[in-house]
């Protein structure tokens, strides 16, 4: 009998063994990919995919025709049954990241300079740190984010703000801006909200108020107008 039973033991375990060994993780996780992807509303291309036992690495990843870098997506065998992975980013954005078919939370870090399709009046200089969690069934998300200089065009000249925080969440192309602060001498505050176009982000429309300080005076200030041709209105 207990031979029967080591004998048993054994073919489980090279049966698993060969199972993980042998799985397509390559076409799992690109299948994975590409549906979510898809439940986001964007669209997914890369240059090529290098699979092994322990990870897949997506090679010069775009998100809507925009650059992200390689995607290293790691892998184990409950992976076959969770149906979820850990991710790492690394490129023009540096990320960590958990997904599956319906959520996502993640960790990105960038600089203003990767956010070019953000244009004047509007530009980020320094490290820009983005996290979040995204519940890709239900097409919800919570997001902060931080940068460390936003400059602004505004009819009084260029100004700039430093340490600035925001506080943002969406229901489908919906984005809820509940705050845009900074923590300067300027005193940033504002909150409003952006209907986003995903397959096309520069036309995402904005309208967004609030005030800052001047001169040591608290002024109203207005920004509205499409991601690529912002209008603000200091009053």
């Amino acid at each position: 009998m207990n031979r029967i039973l080591i004998a048993v033991g054994i073919f489980i375990l090279v049966f698993t063994t060969s199972l993980w060994a042998f799985f397509p993780f390559g076409p799992f996780v690109e299948s994975t990919v590409s549906k979510s992807a898809k439940n986001m509303g964007m669209r997914i291309k890369y240059d090529g995919a290098d699979s092994g036992i322990f990870s897949t690495t997506l090679k010069d990843v775009q998100l809507n025709g925009r650059e992200i870098g390689d995607f290293t997506l790691r892998h184990t065998p409950m992976t076959i049954f969770t149906r979820s992975m850990k991710v790492s980013v690394k490129g023009i954005y540096n990320a960590e990241a958990e997904i599956s078919e319906d959520l996502m939370e993640f960790d990105v870090t960038t600089s203003g300079r990767a956010l070019d399709f953000i244009k004047e009046p509007v530009s980020l200089n320094g490290n820009v740190r983005i996290q979040g969690k995204i519940d890709i069934k239900g097409d919800s998300s919570r997001i902060k984010a931080q940068a460390d200089k936003m400059l602004l065009e505004t009819p009084l000249g260029e100004m700039t703000f430093e340490n600035v925080s925001a506080d943002i969440e969406s229901a489908k192309s919906r984005v809820t801006i509940n705050s845009i602060k900074s923590d300067d001498r300027n005193e940033l505050n504002m909150k409003g909200t952006i209907r986003l176009k995903r397959l096309h982000m520069p036309d995402s429309e904005v309208a967004l108020n609030g005030s800052i300080k001047l001169a040591g005076q608290r002024k109203s200030l207005s920004i509205n107008g499409k991601i690529d041709n912002l209008h603000p209105v200091l009053n």
